[in-house]
């Protein structure tokens, strides 16, 4: 094994990173490692204290989870972003993945209280009328309380597990690491740019661990939400919140998995509220362009009220109003089956690697149209198309930004949850609903750009007579001057220089070797006889030309 750690020859990585590899290849994955070439010469030390006879996992599906699970914060929030990831996996490791367990035990409550003392200051802290020690639930990356304020208010209070952020950012790197070496050794990385999705990946595992994200994303869903009948999102309490720490309203109410389970007496029926579910759904994409990236049930709940109320923020997408007008076009091209349209709007949507075979690509999506073309309406799996779309993707190598596939994981999580409620129910008729909306917003749009378009022409027409008139007068006064520029022949005429300063006394050198190798005689100094100055200065000749042919081949390397 060729490998270059870079930053990992520092011990506390290698450390780290033999504890990788010794949890990968236990749960089934050491072959995968051979073929990415990070587990071959190191093998004896990475596998030292590895556990003989370890079960191993029934499938590689279940043996990444374990996996992921075993190794930690960062590792478990990589599983959970690659379950949406269905242009990258096959349908198999989304389904495991999206199985993944975050639950670990709880830190100390003393901890608990020290942290929530240095983050929100001795004053703050001391606020709380009631702080009730035993953790509502706990998770690797944080865990949370219940609350109540000297004002009467109750809250719940989200702490972050202490040394966490130094844990998953070491982790991060490792990651980085890694895939960098995967790029630059092996065929796999070429094709798939693993570099660019862990970077990817990195600045959202990140981003997630600021509380003051999280936070921010369920002020905006409150805002976008308020005055709502069907839903409500919980105030956030910016004095009792920080980078880790996250206080939010708390509300007394019923799971949707509770409720799946068996729906409470006097509640609203299950058809009534996948009809809430799936216009809150929908309102955020297509009107708000913001959504909850991880609506599954145990994220919300039912008020007694009949209200759906939102819970844990920490992943939201936003799609902005050309992207959500490049996906609804790409929806129209696919509907009407104008394959032409549907390619061009969806490589303007992703990211298009270079050498993809167009005419496979059009093949591809005219039997994907073929399959839907004459289904009706009612009849479409909106998740199943989408999943489709992304497996079409990932055959051509194609990337989607991490909002799409982020609302595509969304929307099957929704199909799924509304399916459970009423196997009746129509998604497709839900998001009609917002169809008119949707398009007022694409004519505003329009009509913005066409106002920008205006601007710059009239700016051009109002500067345009100045400068004609300015540029006539440099010309008649033989002041015009115009400045070529041509990086790649400087460049090239750069070396062309070179290469002939180089001949030249290559054939300086010639010279001298010939004419001192034939007429070079000392026989009149009698000393000088004993010294041979001829082969001397031939191997010095000799030697300064080979350091010119080198420095020559250098200088020809890009």
């Amino acid at each position: 094994m060729n490998f270059r750690p870079g930053r990992l020859r520092q011990l506390r990585y290698l450390r780290r990173y033999r504890e990788i590899m010794r949890v990968l290849a236990k749960h089934g994955f050491a072959q995968v490692l051979v073929r990415l070439r990070l587990y071959g010469f190191w093998e004896r030390i990475f596998s030292l204290g590895q556990k003989k006879g370890a079960a191993a996992p029934p499938d590689l599906e279940s043996g990444l989870r374990a996996a992921l699970e075993e190794l930690g914060p960062a590792f478990i929030k990589l599983g959970q972003l690659l379950s949406t990831r269905a242009d990258l996996l096959p349908r198999s490791y989304i389904e495991e993945l999206s199985r993944l367990q975050d639950q670990v035990p709880p830190f100390s409550p003393a901890k608990a209280q020290e942290l929530l003392a240095a983050e929100l200051k001795a004053n703050r802290a001391q606020e709380f009328a009631d702080f009730q020690m035993e953790p509502l639930a706990a998770a690797s990356i944080g865990q949370v309380h219940r609350a109540v304020l000297h004002s009467g208010e109750e809250v719940v209070v989200k702490i972050k597990r202490p040394g966490v952020d130094r844990l998953v950012r070491q982790d991060l790197e490792i990651l980085e690491e890694m895939a960098a070496f995967v790029d630059r050794n092996t065929a796999w990385g070429s094709l798939y740019q693993f570099g660019r999705i862990a970077r990817e990946l990195k600045q959202i595992i990140l981003r997630e661990l600021d509380y003051n994200h999280e936070a921010h994303n369920a002020d905006r869903l409150r805002r976008n939400f308020s005055g709502d009948p069907d839903v409500y999102i919980p105030r956030v309490y910016w004095e009792y919140t920080a980078r880790n720490v996250l206080t939010l309203e708390y509300r007394a109410g019923i799971t949707l998995n509770r409720y799946l389970e068996k729906p409470p007496a006097g509640g609203p029926p299950p058809r009534k509220v996948a009809a809430m579910l799936a216009d809150a759904f929908f309102k955020q994409f297509l009107v708000d362009g913001f959504f909850h990236g991880d609506p599954h049930p145990g994220n919300m709940a039912l008020l007694p009220d009949g209200r759906l109320f939102f819970m844990d923020f920490g992943a939201a997408g936003f799609i902005n109003e050309h992207k959500r007008g490049k996906f609804v076009m790409m929806a129209r091209a696919f509907q009407s089956g104008d394959t032409a349209a549907m390619i061009d709007e969806l490589s303007d949507f992703a990211f298009v690697p270079p050498g993809i075979d167009r005419l496979e690509l059009i093949e591809d999506v005219e039997n994907l149209q073929e399959r839907y073309l004459n289904m009706p309406l009612q009849d479409i799996d909106v998740g199943e198309a989408m999943e489709d779309l992304l497996h079409l993707s990932a055959r051509h190598r194609l990337s989607f930004p991490h909002e799409f596939l982020l609302l595509a994981r969304a929307l099957a999580i929704l199909e799924g949850t509304v399916i459970r409620l009423d196997p009746q129910f129509n998604l497709v008729e839900a998001a009609a609903k917002y169809a008119p909306a949707l398009q007022k917003g694409q004519l505003k749009l329009a009509a913005r750009r066409l106002r920008s378009t205006l601007r710059g022409y009239r700016r051009l027409m109002e500067q345009f007579p100045g400068q004609a008139a300015e540029l006539m007068r440099a010309s008649a006064a033989g002041e015009l001057k115009i400045r070529l520029e041509l990086p790649q022949v400087n460049s090239i005429m750069a070396t062309v220089k070179s290469l002939g300063s180089r001949l030249g006394l290559s054939i300086i050198l010639a010279s001298l070797i010939i004419a001192l190798s034939r007429n070079t005689k000392f026989s009149y100094i009698t000393w000088l006889e004993k010294i041979p100055l001829g082969e001397i200065v031939l191997i010095a000749a000799a030697v300064t030309g080979l350091v010119l042919i080198w420095a020559t081949i250098r200088s020809a390397k890009p």
